[in-house]
């Protein structure tokens, strides 16, 4: 199994076994086996989009980095040889110079063998993201990027030793982006196709017994790169919604997806069936309440909120922004019947959520669970602010009490987008929402009795 030979020859003839038992109830308390699995297995992930810590949401507080690595964890008491890779966006979307320094101390402690540079990697900055790569020893990678001098912005690929096997693996980014405005790294580096940066890489790696393509690309864009560039092995799919059950093969290729937002695990199991043939058995695990987090990893992100709650947290271009912040009860005058629905709303309720959740002084949690902290006239506390602990009539009317008399139209049919709602319910803080099925519960009459819309 260990020689070059042995996987290569048994391409044409990989089999793959879905074995979809959970980890977490399969390995619980006191089950563990006394000796170690010797089969190898690659660990793959991608989307934490900087998340250290689940949200203490009690309906389903899955993902973040702890409960990754917890899981992880697990895994390395019970497996000889294991190899952990991340397709991109470790590090979260809106850029937060205190958080993006304790996630990369925390893939530090974590010992990953590889991380794809995805979009949020490269919004760090090439200075940054070298920066972070020489002072925590991080493997980020991606072979697909060059800067302004046309040398690599990061490493295109690293090579493990893993059960006798010499195992290669290379990342690409797509080199085309739909997002609008376009994000400014891609203004300033150079984007190859993935395409040809990943034959370069196969060549580069042809004396690797397995090689390993982080493919930060929608599955569409990872499917034609599992097809038409021979000689990759597994391709790990690093952006888009998509969740592969069963792996897919791609010719010879295994084509793998643990889908956004960091919820899910992959696990592929390296072992071989009575005739001898190379198979992959797979399993995924979605990382609900039931899997135990990282104690190492939750003191950092102790450590996280204990230097950034004094500080004002990022600004969300998305959240509506009043001329004044103002409390429900300065809307409640003339708009009684709607401040009595909006009481009955969780929305009356959003700090005292996060309270009982004990992410009160998390900056981040703050910035959806209450209205304007650290902007002027913000919310600063429950003691001096408490009007302001909820999120009020101005998170989707954004005026103030005057309107009337200052003749600013609050517009009665306003329309309550998904994309308003979903800058704080995005598939990170709410993986659950529903934009039609909660939308209903917060809408209330108008002023003419009529329902809005």
């Amino acid at each position: 199994m260990g020689t070059k030979p042995g996987i290569p020859a048994a391409r044409g003839a990989l089999l793959l076994g879905a074995a979809f038992l959970s980890l977490a109830s399969a390995l619980g308390p006191g089950c563990e086996p006394q000796a170690k699995d010797p089969r190898p297995v690659l660990l793959y992930a991608c989307d934490n989009q900087g998340v250290l810590a689940a949200c203490g949401c009690p309906s389903n507080p899955t993902g973040g980095f702890a409960k990754r690595q917890g899981l992880i964890e697990r895994y390395r008491r019970t497996r000889e040889h294991v190899l952990v890779v991340d397709a991109g966006n470790l590090f979260p979307y809106y850029r937060h110079a205190i958080k993006e320094k304790y996630v990369a101390m925390a893939a530090k402690r974590a010992a990953w063998d590889a991380i794809a540079a995805g979009e949020q990697e490269l919004d760090l900055g090439v200075e940054r993201l070298r920066e972070f790569r020489k002072t925590y020893g991080l493997p980020i990678i991606c072979a697909n990027v060059r800067d302004g001098d046309g040398d690599f912005v990061v490493p295109p690929h690293v090579i493990r030793d893993v059960a006798g096997m010499r195992i290669g693996i290379f990342a690409v980014i797509a080199e085309e982006t739909y997002e609008w405005p376009q994000p400014k790294w891609r203004k300033r580096l150079k984007v190859e196709p993935a395409l040809d940066a990943a034959r370069r890489e196969v060549r580069a790696l042809a004396e690797c017994d397995l090689v390993v393509a982080l493919s930060h690309q929608s599955i569409d864009a990872s499917r034609r790169l599992a097809r038409e560039v021979p000689g990759i092995h597994i391709v790990v799919v690093g952006k888009g919604r998509a969740i592969l059950r069963e792996p897919e093969t791609v010719g010879d290729t295994l084509l793998v997806a643990s889908g956004e937002a960091g919820h899910v695990l992959g696990a592929l199991t390296l072992d071989r069936d009575e005739q001898g043939r190379v198979r992959f058995l797979s399993d995924l695990t979605t990382l609900s309440a039931r899997i135990p987090e990282a104690t190492w990893a939750l003191d950092l992100y102790g450590q996280y909120v204990k230097e950034s709650k004094d500080k004002p947290p990022p600004d969300w271009d998305e959240t509506p922004i009043p001329p004044r912040y103002e409390p429900a009860e300065a809307c409640k005058e003339c708009h009684e019947p709607q401040y009595a629905h909006w009481l009955t709303t969780k929305h009356a309720h959003a700090y005292a959520s996060i309270k009982r959740a004990g992410r009160h002084e998390d900056p981040e949690c703050l910035l959806c669970h209450t209205m304007g902290p650290g902007r002027k006239g913000g919310f600063v506390s429950m003691a001096g602010t408490a009007g302001l602990g909820r999120v009020t009539c101005q998170a989707c009317h954004v005026v103030t009490a005057d309107h009337e008399e200052k003749k600013v139209k609050c517009d009665p049919d306003i329309y309550i987008s998904s994309r308003l709602c979903m800058s704080c319910h995005g598939p990170v803080q709410s993986p659950e929402f529903d934009y039609f099925v909660y939308k209903p519960k917060i809408v209330h009459t108008r002023d003419d009795g009529n329902r809005k819309q």
